[in-house]
């Protein structure tokens, strides 16, 4: 059985310094762009892609700093389920900002939810 050992390298420990201030710069951006956007499908989109992408930025830092089998097993859950679950969170407020009116209707180029929106609307009806 294959057993790294923490620390054994400069390098590795410079890589995983030089990994978190990248994550930590991605998380900046984000924080920025929810700050600065104007509607909340530009928010979403702001603060999803950085966050999911600092995770996995963090996660390969950690294997680097501490590799070990369980932390390999353990930061590669933390990213399949990162990557499963943000999405899915995104989709879902961005659909419930669209239906409570909470976006700039002028910043939508091409809206191909009204339709569904409207027909949904009238099939709730009595």
């Amino acid at each position: 059985m294959m057993r790294w050992t923490p620390g054994a390298s400069p390098v590795l420990d410079v890589l995983a310094i030089a990994l978190v201030m990248l994550a930590a710069m991605m998380s900046l951006a984000a924080a920025v762009g929810l700050l600065r956007f104007p509607d909340t499908l530009q928010r979403l989109h702001a603060g999803a892609k950085p966050q999911v992408l600092g995770v996995i930025v963090i996660c390969v830092a950690i294997v680097l700093r501490s590799p070990s089998w369980p932390v390999v097993a353990l930061t590669s859950l933390v990213v399949v389920f990162q990557m499963l679950t943000q999405p899915i969170a995104a989709h879902m407020a961005g659909r419930a900002a669209y239906r409570t009116d909470g976006l700039h209707g002028e910043l939508i180029i091409l809206d191909e939810m009204a339709d569904d929106v409207s027909a949904a609307d009238r099939a709730d009806k009595p």
